[in-house]
């Protein structure tokens, strides 16, 4: 069934070094859409320069400023070890974002990634970054995150925390007391991951998570059933060393 709905537009701001971040933020909105826009009357939609702006003549990070930035509400931004390409007007494109939205006083949620830098990463690059970071603590708060999944839990928090925020919301959402603990989670591999999954309190099954695409195969053969929700492979608890000993020789 229909209903009405208000639309707050997120701009989804980075260089191009966390692409994994940006679908991860798609994806936190999707589910955050899921659970409570019905219910809050309340939609969220992902705004990306890639996917939401047109060609035209004149600076391309100006295009992009008036066709997307003026008309967003809420910027998310996320860095890792890159600040972008200089647009003639600021050090980067995801840096004149940002300074469009605090000029205009609006929200403004930060993200700087703790990863491992690699040895080859440019270190003049990584230097303004680690110089806009240090310039940003006497401006606004930011957080830092580990990995993909302590960013998902940040966002889950704090884009709930920014909506109750918003003018003339009415419908509050229920974010808790505090945060919730971080699911049991074991590395396999760097790309694919355990994490136990909790229902009405109790740890029963868990999910096979990450790019599991190579593996899809042996994952039914397993057992697994694919749960879009939760994006990854559930099975019960109790077949969890069998389903590592079967997946051990593609992993």
């Amino acid at each position: 069934m229909s209903y009405s709905a208000t639309i707050y537009r997120v701009l989804i701001a980075s260089p191009g070094d966390v692409e994994k971040e940006r679908n991860q933020i798609s994806n936190v909105i999707s589910d955050w859409n899921c659970i409570n826009s019905e219910n809050s009357k309340i939609a969220l939609l992902p705004v990306r320069w890639e996917t939401h702006a047109k060609p035209g003549a004149g600076r391309a990070q100006e295009l992009i400023n008036d066709q997307l930035v003026k008309n967003s509400d809420i910027l998310i931004g996320v860095f890792w070890k890159r600040i972008g390409s200089p647009t003639g007007a600021h050090a980067s494109g995801t840096i004149e974002e940002i300074e469009e939205f605090l000029k205009e006083k609006k929200p403004v949620l930060l993200y700087f990634s703790k990863k491992a830098i690699p040895s080859d990463c440019d270190l003049d690059q990584l230097k303004m970054l680690r110089d806009f970071k240090e310039s940003m603590k006497e401006r606004c708060l930011f957080f830092e995150y580990e990995d993909i999944i302590e960013l998902k839990d940040h966002l889950n928090r704090h884009i709930s925390l920014q909506i109750n925020d918003m003018p003339n919301v009415e419908n509050k959402i229920d974010v808790g007391d505090s945060p919730k603990p971080r699911p049991k989670m074991k590395t396999i591999n760097e790309g694919i991951y355990f994490e136990d999954y909790e229902k009405n309190g109790r740890v029963r099954s868990f999910i096979v998570k990450g790019d599991t695409r190579n593996i899809k195969e042996e994952l039914k053969k397993c057992g697994g059933k694919w749960n879009n929700t939760l994006g990854g492979w559930i099975f019960p608890k109790l077949k969890e060393e069998e389903t590592r000993k079967a997946l051990k020789e593609f992993l």
